[in-house]
This record gives C-alpha cells, structure tokens and sequence, in this order.
C-alpha cells in the first residue's frame, strides 16, 4: 500500500507548458541547438531499416522477442535504442527498468553480433525478459551497490526507465545525485517518458511524476558536463526532424501502423 502524503495546502497538478500552450522557452532553446546532431543521427538509423521492417507488429513466438505494438515502449524510442546500441556498440547496458525496451536492445545486439552485457534492475519487471540478461538485480536501483555504475566505458549504455519520481531515497534521487555526477566520459543516459520542452501530458497528472523536472532543471543548470543526443519527443514535434525517417515509416507497408511518438531522452557525458 502507497503512503499517505501530507501537505499544508491542496495540490493542483497541471501541465504548464507545451500541448496546448507553449513549450518552456528555454528548455526549447537549449534543445534545439542540437538538432544538426539530432538530423545526423536519425539518418544514421535509416542504415537499419531492413532489421527493423523485419520485427513483427504483434505478440510472437518466442515471447521474449520484440514487438512494435506493444502498448509500453513507442516505435520512435525503441528505433533510436536499437540504433544507439548498432552505432556505440556497448560492451555494457544496465537497465533500469526492464520491459520491452529490454527486447528492442537484445534484437539489436543479436543483430550487431555484439558481446554487450545486459544487466536488469527491476523489482518488477513488466515482460519476461530474465533469460535476455546476463545480469538480474531484482532490486530498485536505491538498493543496488553503486560501484556497478563504475563499470560504465565510454560508449557503455545505462538505460533509466525507473519510477520517475523523486523523494527521499527513490531510485530518481539516488540516478540523479549519485550515479550521473560520477559517470565517465563517453557513457551514454537515456531517461524514458520525458517530453522536455513540454510538460508531462495533462492525463498525467494523478501519477505525480517528477523526473523530468529534475532532469529540466539540471539542463538549465548547464547540463552537467553532459551533451543531449536524441530527445524523442522534440523530435517528434519537429517537422523536419521527424521527416527523416518517412523512409522508414513507409518501407513496409506493416510499418505505417507504429506509433511514430516518443519519450526517450539521451545524453551523453563529455
């Protein structure tokens, strides 16, 4: 059972910019100076068209295999971690958070004919996914022995799909202030249902989600050292970026059904 949560006066969640309002200004203006890097990227992800056309739409046989129509991870996120994944060819992921972006990433280093490491970090995770890891910590990342994140190399993946919500010692906190200070050069975040420079959707406001603000607040901070790679929902909201994978979207005729949307937010440390 959750917690009661007391607080002096009511609270009122609502979305403050961006939907039908307009983004926050200057979360805008430090997105979109990335975007040649952002275009660079998405034309990078064209070179794996025939493996994407070729992953089913629906549930298949084995169940551990992915899925574009999946109701959790959208077909713009899973393309670019299929692609980031083809591109950095990580010796090491670590997931925070497993589900079906756990499948997207085991079909890409099959695919790559790679010898990446999956680690899981997950109580709970959504799909079956035990046997695509090499690693399982059936924790929350609160609990995990933060030296695991010392392994991380330049090119290494650490994937954050975690709880999304800052208070004393969650797992946000602890990713937040504890692990992405201390990451080396060259390892690359993602942190998913991210919608920066918008708000999180109005029909969001009873989950009481706060990661993004502390991820906003550290970009106007100056980033941290970090540099934005790919943020999905940007991308999706920008015409000519998301034009670029039309290629894609259209090269079967089964893939005009994926969701072209997305919320995965990528960085990497410089």
């Amino acid at each position: 059972m959750s917690p009661d949560v007391n607080f002096e006066y009511p609270l009122q969640p609502a979305s403050r910019f961006g939907w039908s309002k307009p983004v926050h200004p200057r979360l805008y203006e430090i997105i979109n100076e990335g975007r040649d890097r952002y275009a660079e990227l998405l034309r990078h992800l064209l070179v794996y068209t025939d493996q994407l056309t070729a992953i089913d739409l629906y549930a298949s046989d084995p169940p551990w295999r992915p899925v574009w129509l999946n109701s959790w991870f959208p077909g713009l996120d899973a393309v670019a971690l299929y692609g980031i994944i083809g591109r950095y060819r990580p010796k090491r992921y670590i997931e925070i958070g497993s589900g079906n972006s756990t499948k997207f990433a085991k079909q890409a280093i099959a695919d790559q004919q790679l010898d990446t490491q999956i680690t899981s970090i997950d109580p709970a995770p959504r799909a079956e996914i035990d046997e695509l890891c090499d690693v399982l910590i059936r924790s929350g990342a609160e609990s995990v022995d933060l030296s695991l994140f010392e392994t991380l190399e330049a090119g290494d993946i650490l994937f954050v799909d975690s709880s999304h919500r800052s208070f004393m010692n969650s797992d946000v906190t602890v990713i937040m202030l504890e692990v992405l200070p201390y990451l080396k050069p060259g390892v690359l975040v993602q942190f998913h249902d991210i919608y920066l420079p918008h708000d999180y959707p109005e029909a969001w406001t009873k989950r009481y989600y706060n990661e993004q603000y502390l991820l906003a607040s550290f970009l106007l901070g100056g980033q941290g050292g970090f540099e934005i790679v790919f943020p999905s929902a940007f991308v999706e909201h920008d015409a000519d970026l998301s034009a670029i994978l039309n290629p894609l979207w259209t090269a079967e005729r089964s893939m005009k059904v994926v969701p072209r949307n997305g919320a995965s937010f990528w960085l990497r440390k410089q």
